[in-house]
């Protein structure tokens, strides 16, 4: 029927392609980790530390993007962020000394951070409540199938012409996208001349904001709340551990499994296939179990729990595997598994925040973008240190205490009492 296809599914779509370059631009440096230490004569926690930098700049955008992205909307937030971090990408193959990488990683972080408030808003309007995990579920989708076909990409570009070129490849790329978005994008549905009548009265009918709020969101009551602090250290721990495959699997790869450039790029792009097969189920699973009467905490945080107690134990048989084949196998099952806390965090930030799913969704990014600065810091030390397997065990730790505090999100008690008042905060929230 109209009214359950059309217009956004095609958003979603394009979103699902917004994320897919994004996460080549972000991976990339990560499969040409080798040439650029040795170009830029980087030991492991020089270079961690360049992947930090972009997360740090990530982190810190993540709050005023979503201000900004309920202010002026998904149209120009999600252009401005595309062509920022595109001509960063280009800027990064132009770097020539160490200093320099660094300020355009923190600065291409920057730019990149929007991208995800953005698509919350967009989200917002565009979908219906029963639909978030579905809507949540295209962009990560595409970011984490980037980096499924970005190593072999990146692999053949920089064989063929230089690290430099891949990086160049992927910016003008980007760029193209960002007019696609421009061109057919727009912040609502009743604002889209193409849109039919049917698919805009069932959106307006179904979602979960009824009209567009003019204020910010109460921000001096959202930081009184406990659950909110719950949240964002959720996806902190999550993101913690989704980057040190991002940043330092090709490397483990090559270094513990004395694989080539080439089957190394081929070996990591398993586990991000895995985690993308997760991340679109995962959605459709939860609103699947949402629409026949389950609450959202076993919709939205039973599926995150199962998937951090799978990491658990797929992260211990990893750790403890002598041969590469089956190392690479528990290593794609246990950040396959993580694919479910991550999409069921996006919905859930939708399901929490309503019409303030902009600011609830930064916040909870932000310490996502936190963790995810840590992240090459702490595990190129601990590689170092006490070697790759134990830097690998030792992250069992944190997802456990993380799959406990998931009881304390609470997801079925929203943070604002309706959509028509949506500045008050739920006592005891």
């Amino acid at each position: 029927m109209a009214k359950r296809s059309g217009l956004r599914w095609f958003f979603a779509f394009l979103f699902f392609i917004i994320g897919l370059v994004a996460y080549m631009d972000r991976s990339n440096i990560a499969v040409v980790a080798t040439p650029m230490m040795k170009d830029f004569g980087m030991d492991k926690v020089q270079f961690g530390f360049l992947n930090s930098l972009f997360s740090l700049g990530y982190a810190a955008s993540q709050i005023p993007a979503g201000l900004l992205s309920e202010k002026f909307g998904a149209r120009f937030i999600v252009t401005f962020a595309l062509i920022w971090w595109s001509a960063f990408t280009m800027l990064t193959a132009a770097a020539r000394s160490y200093g320099l990488l660094g300020a355009v990683r923190f600065l291409f972080g920057i730019g990149e951070g929007p991208m995800y408030p953005g698509n919350a808003v967009f989200n917002t309007y565009w979908f219906s409540k029963k639909e978030k995990g579905r809507a949540s579920s295209a962009l990560l989708a595409g970011s984490y199938f980037g980096p499924v076909i970005g190593p072999a990409i990146t692999v053949g570009i920089f064989q063929a012409f230089g690290w430099q070129a891949a990086f160049y490849t992927f910016g003008i790329v980007g760029i193209i996208i960002a007019i696609i978005w421009l061109i057919l994008g727009r912040n609502k549905p009743e604002d889209h001349p193409k849109i039919s009548k049917e698919e805009l009265e069932y959106i307006l009918k179904e979602r979960s904001v009824s009209k567009e709020v003019k204020k910010a969101a109460p921000w001096k009551q959202l930081l009184k709340n406990v659950r909110f602090w719950i949240f964002g250290l959720t996806y902190f721990v999550t993101i913690y551990i989704v980057t040190i495959y991002l940043v330092w699997l090709p490397t483990y790869l090559q270094e513990a499994r004395h694989l080539t450039l080439a089957k190394s790029g081929l070996s990591a792009s398993l586990p991000w296939l895995a985690i993308f097969i997760t991340v679109m189920s995962g959605g459709a699973i939860s609103d699947k179990l949402l629409s026949k009467g389950k609450s959202r905490m076993v919709a939205r945080g039973g599926l995150a729990i199962g998937g951090l107690v799978a990491f658990a134990i797929t992260m211990f048989l990893a750790s403890r595997a002598e041969s590469t084949t089956m190392s690479v196998l528990w290593l794609t099952l246990s950040l396959g598994s993580l694919g479910f806390p991550v999409v069921t965090s996006w919905a859930v930030a939708n399901d929490l925040g309503k019409e303030f799913a902009g600011s609830v969704s930064g916040w909870m990014n932000m310490w996502g973008n936190i963790g995810a600065f840590l992240s090459p810091l702490v595990c190129g030390w601990l590689a170092q240190t006490i070697g790759w397997n134990a830097a690998l065990l030792i992250n069992i730790i944190p997802i456990i205490v993380t799959a406990i505090l998931w009881f304390g999100v609470r997801p079925d008690h929203p943070l604002f009492k309706d959509q028509n008042d949506s500045a008050t905060l739920v006592k005891n929230a």
